[in-house]
């Protein structure tokens, strides 16, 4: 039975939800001074594996609209460039982890669940790094003048969003 356009859009909304109740509800592993470890990228991980990287796009999406809505990007936004960078292009990119689903269905026909447990860590790869390339170019762009005095931006974008990057990955 082919399931109906409305019940994926529901999944996507429902995945999205999900990225954001627990970004509000769950409070991060601190590991260091910027380093912590979070699951709010998890939904938008299994839709992606489950649907593929256009359905998980569209959550990620739907999440970055959410946090801006519910007011989780208060204090986070310097202009509108920048805003439409960090919450609705770098959430959208986590779906970008959906580009491994075609490998991942088939080492999932063949049972090779090592096979399939490494593609699902390079999807959280593909999907974190590209959420952080965006995250790591506003840093540069936006961010770059809060750094130390001496300090580059670049070094200054790199040490902030690389932390954070490693932390929310993991």
């Amino acid at each position: 039975m082919q399931r109906s356009h409305v019940a994926d859009l529901a999944e996507i909304a429902i995945f999205a939800g999900l990225a954001m109740v627990l970004d509000i509800f769950t409070q991060p592993l601190a590991i260091g001074p910027w380093i912590s470890l979070s699951f709010k990228m998890t939904p938008i991980f299994l839709l992606a594996f489950r649907r593929g990287a256009k359905p998980a796009i569209m959550a990620g999406f739907i999440w970055g609209i959410l946090q801006v809505a519910l007011g989780q990007a208060a204090g986070g936004w310097l202009n509108l460039w920048q805003g439409f960078l960090e919450y609705f292009i770098a959430f959208s990119l986590i779906g970008f982890a959906g580009l491994i689903k075609p490998w991942l269905n088939q080492s999932l026909k063949k049972n090779q669940t090592v096979k399939s447990l490494s593609l699902m860590v390079v999807g959280v790869l593909i999907g974190s790094l590209a959420r952080y390339c965006i995250h790591f170019i506003a840093g540069i762009l936006f961010w770059g003048s809060y750094a130390p005095k001496g300090q580059s931006a670049l070094l200054y974008s790199a040490i902030i969003n690389g932390s954070s990057f490693l932390g929310e990955t993991l």
